[in-house]
Order: structure tokens, then C-alpha cells, then sequence
């Protein structure tokens, strides 16, 4: 699950900065959709890799890790998590705010909200900001496990490989 989350939420940054760009019409929507769409897989895969996490711990840092490193390290993976669960309930409630139904691919959900442009504005700059500190601790994740590579410790990185 971390290599395809991983995967997702790459292709979301792309796909979330480049389309608000886009004139109205058709071809926005449509990648606006694809987007919510996919925000939404990833918080029903993050609660699938949440319960998996519960019932199957990770297996103990090697003792060769300093402890700052185990610490900061567990700081930003619990960021991260706290993000990946901000990032699409805020965009969930923002395009409740906006007037417009929310869809699964072809499935409505519940429309929880109204037409609100202040709370639609809050949620949205809840939802950017977010995205920035996502995107924060997505790059300080890889530079932890390139710094264990440059360090020669790249048998650490063999526990997130799906083999």
C-alpha cells in the first residue's frame, strides 16, 4: 500500500495544481472529478493501511540508527498520516461548501454542505495548505531514506519493498 499511495498522491500534486489553472468548462470539471475521485480512494486506502498498521506492527529500527533519527522519523510518519487524512476531508467538505455534489467515479455521496462560499474558502485554504505540508514532509521522507543510502544503510530501506 505505501508504493501505490505513494504513486497517488505524486500524480495528485501534479493533477490538483495543474487543473485549477483551467478555463470552466467541460474538461475542468472533468479533472476536477478525477481528483476528488482519487482523494477519496486514498482516504479509503489510508483507513485499509491504518488498520493493517494496528494489526501488523513494523518490524524494529536496526540499533545503528541514532535515536534523533528513530524520533524524527516517527514525527514525520505521524504527519503524514495526520495529512493524508487532512488532505481529502478537506477537499470533501470545501466541495460541500461549493454548491456542487461530490462523486466516487460515478457514485454520488452524501452532500453534506450548501452553497457557502466562506466555508468553501476555508476548507479550500485548508486543503492548499495542507498540500504544501504534505508536500514538505513527502520530500523530507525521501531525503531520510536517501540519507540512510548515502550512509550505506540501504538494507533499511529493503522493509518498505513489497517482496
Amino acid at each position: 500500500m505505501h508504493w501505490l499511495m505513494a504513486l497517488v498522491v505524486l500524480f495528485m500534486f501534479g493533477l490538483g495544481w495543474w487543473m485549477v489553472d483551467l478555463p470552466q468548462g467541460a474538461q475542468r470539471s472533468y479533472y476536477f472529478a478525477l481528483h476528488k475521485s482519487l482523494g477519496i480512494s486514498l482516504f479509503l486506502l489510508l483507513g485499509a493501511r491504518l488498520a493493517w498498521r494496528f494489526k501488523h506492527r513494523p518490524p524494529a529500527l536496526p540499533v545503528h540508527v541514532a535515536v534523533w533519527q528513530q524520533r524524527l522519523a516517527g514525527a514525520v510518519h505521524a504527519g503524514l498520516y495526520v495529512l493524508l487524512f487532512l488532505q481529502p476531508l478537506s477537499g470533501y467538505l470545501s466541495s460541500s461548501f461549493s454548491g456542487y455534489k461530490t462523486r466516487l467515479f460515478t457514485v454520488p455521496l452524501p452532500h453534506w454542505g450548501w452553497r457557502d462560499a466562506p466555508l468553501n474558502e476555508l476548507f479550500t485554504e485548508i486543503h492548499v495548505v495542507s498540500a504544501v505540508l504534505l508536500a514538505i514532509l513527502v520530500l523530507s521522507h525521501l531525503a531520510g531514506a536517501l540519507s540512510h543510502v548515502a550512509a550505506g544503510q540501504a538494507n533499511l530501506l529493503k522493509r518498505m519493498w513489497p517482496w
